[in-house]
């Protein structure tokens, strides 16, 4: 079943690096690659509400930086190792999603020992954390999620997932085998990636995007998903008090409100309601906390009721 968290609880001082010996090493990675991060906040898998999260260890005022990334540190396709691979296969990768770029990136990085991202992939040992609904029992899917709107999503993904793994990744992994051997990339282990990109990606807003907000194009292409070390650690609320700023240089978190020291420091992953955070997320909002939660009632159930 889901958690009611985006992972599950563990419990800020300033000893948890010490004893987290994983998020030590991503500390120290992150000064490497040169994210900066405010002496006003912390890093912690305590005092959250999920397992890592940021807390402010002083007053935070409105508008302050809490951290910035250069984009020599985001992960996406043009900054990992097989850069120069993934280029030249452009376009045999090309996909309905658009994620199979990133997620053959992710999957190279995420199982070399020499990776530049080890220390921020080891965040998420396995990915096994990922509780998704995709990864439930097929029998308690369908008992828990029957009505919500999630069951066929969910369906849906599973089939495009494979559809994808079947027709393009698999392929393009049999065509490389020194870079991808093949008893380490298997189905299982991509489906695990699409979770963790479904969860923690980012996707940059297109330079029209404000122009467009009351003219919405469906067909407009969207600039493809990248991860962002840092800025996924912070967890989502609808009354978030921070935003991730995008601007040619860096990619900057911003608090939106002033924030007190022991408070945690919330990003928003959109306007959505709770099945929408289910399914993509693996965790809802306690009521009455979102304020974007809705039911969807589908049409032919108000016909039946009608000519009852």
């Amino acid at each position: 079943m889901a958690a009611p968290s985006k992972r599950l609880k563990m419990g800020c001082e300033h000893t948890d690096a010490d004893t987290d010996s994983a998020l030590s090493c991503f500390l120290q990675w992150c000064k490497r690659v040169g994210l900066e991060l405010s002496r006003k906040v912390c890093v912690s898998a305590e005092g959250t509400v999920a397992q890592y999260g940021m807390l402010a260890t002083q007053h935070i005022q409105e508008g302050e930086l809490l951290f910035s990334v250069p984009r020599s540190a985001l992960l996406n396709p043009r900054t990992s190792a097989i850069r120069d691979l993934l280029k030249k296969e452009e376009a045999a990768l090309q996909s309905r999603s658009g994620w199979v770029p990133l997620l053959i990136a992710l999957l190279h990085e995420s199982t070399s020992s020499s990776s530049h991202w080890q220390p921020y992939l080891s965040l998420w040992p396995g990915f096994s954390s990922l509780n998704h609904p995709m990864f439930w029992e097929e029998g308690e899917r369908a008992r828990l999620l029957q009505g919500t709107g999630v069951l066929e999503a969910v369906q849906r993904d599973l089939r495009n997932i494979e559809d994808e793994h079947q027709s393009i990744v698999l392929p393009f992994l049999r065509a490389h085998p020194q870079t991808f051997p093949p008893n380490t990339h298997c189905l299982q282990l991509y489906k695990r990636l699409v979770a963790f990109v479904m969860a923690y990606s980012f996707q940059e807003p297109s330079d029209n995007d404000e122009e467009d907000d009351d003219d919405e194009d469906e067909d407009e292409e969207l600039n493809p998903p990248m991860m962002v070390p840092m800025a996924d650690i912070l967890n989502h609320i609808s009354n978030h008090n921070a935003n991730l700023e995008f601007t040619p240089d860096c990619l900057k978190m911003v608090s939106l409100r002033a924030i007190s020291a022991g408070e945690e420091i919330f990003n928003t992953y959109g306007q959505l309601a709770n099945w929408q955070l289910l399914h993509m997320y693996g965790f809802t909002e306690p009521a009455p906390g979102n304020s974007q939660d809705a039911v969807e009632i589908p049409m032919e159930t108000l016909r039946e009721a009608a000519l009852h």
